[in-house]
């Protein structure tokens, strides 16, 4: 294949309520996926609006991502998903490697849920390469057929999207009907073809509700395998998911690697000071952690970590929850 090789691969139509279903031709190290929407989305009959919740639309037409891997017989790479997560936090993480946050590319919100045609090109990055890491490319997603000793790395990479059924998803209580003939599901990807292995990622997100207000919270869903490079806490505000700086106060985290103990301010200076965020670029509700410095030596191996967040509890107990988005890296096998 050619050094460079970035291309719109695959594009299938856009099913209401059913999930698009790909799997990526093989070749060359994948730095960056685009899950896009294109085309014209209809809606008709709206007599309720509705109020946006989180991200609105069109991002939330999209419920979630998911790259799995299927591990051929021989391989030194882990199989499983690659990606599991929900359109908000690739979004927010891109912030770090682009400074801004970017939705869709004419600020198209779906007229806030009225009746209407709208033009629509959302595309959803997915960052296998990072920008903070001083090699990008080691996290690359390695797509070629055998990895540096000969040995097959995958059998079948596959893209599930989880598509909206209607819009009630991006804007709560609106009783409109979609019209997706005009849409379609895309995969756009950058690729080097260049030799050598690359250090598998996952990347992938989950929700912790606050039951109540604490100053000793600990998420027992974070994961315990891998090593981790990176967090980033989304603080979600009631059920309109509206970030918000009033749910988080002070983060501690332990590791054999790793002491951490600062309040939410000194978290969000560190973001401005290490590049990861415009200062013109809004952080409510958002905390990035860097546990790499740029090499990945240093990521921290999940099992030991401990972490303990200092809480409120603004809408009532379970109605308030922090959206954990996390990136890890796993060795080869031997």
């Amino acid at each position: 294949m050619a050094f460079e090789d970035r291309r719109n691969r695959i594009s299938v139509p856009f099913t209401a309520g059913s999930p698009a279903i790909f799997s990526l031709n093989p070749g060359g190290k994948v730095l960056m996926g685009r899950l896009i929407i294109s085309g014209i989305l209809g809606v008709t009959g709206v007599t309720v609006p509705g109020v946006a919740i989180g991200e609105g639309g069109p991002v939330n037409l999209i419920r979630r991502i998911q790259v799995t891997a299927t591990r051929a017989a021989g391989s030194r790479y882990p199989g499983g998903k690659l990606v599991d997560c929900v359109p908000r936090s690739l979004l927010r993480f891109a912030i770090t490697q682009r400074g801004k946050y970017v939705s869709e590319l004419y600020g198209s919100t779906l007229g806030g849920g009225a009746n209407g045609n709208y033009p629509i090109y959302l595309s959803i990055p997915i960052y296998f390469g990072d920008a903070t890491n001083r090699n990008q490319v080691q996290t690359a997603l390695n797509m070629d057929p055998v990895d540096s000793q000969g040995n097959p790395i995958y059998s079948n990479v596959q893209v599930q999207v989880d598509l909206a059924p209607d819009l009630s998803g991006c804007f709560a209580g609106n009783n409109g009907i979609i019209n997706t003939s005009g849409l379609t599901v895309q995969w756009d990807d950058d690729r080097l073809g260049i030799n050598g292995d690359t250090v598998p990622l996952v990347q992938e997100d989950h929700d912790f509700l606050i039951p109540t207000t604490q100053t000793r919270a600990a998420d027992y869903a974070l994961p315990q395998d891998g090593s981790f490079t990176s967090w980033l806490i989304m603080a979600e505000l009631g059920p309109m998911r509206q970030l918000t700086n009033t749910l988080l106060n002070r983060v501690t985290i332990t590791a054999p690697t790793l002491n951490f103990d600062e309040y939410v301010n000194d978290i969000q200076q560190s973001m401005l000071d290490n590049d990861w965020w415009d200062a013109a670029q809004s952080m409510t509700g958002q905390y990035f952690f860097d546990f790499t410095h740029g090499l990945l030596l240093n990521s921290n191996p999940a099992s030991g970590v401990s972490a303990l967040f200092d809480v409120n509890n603004v809408s009532g107990a379970n109605l308030d929850q922090f959206r954990f988005y996390t990136r890890r890296v796993f060795p080869l096998s031997n």
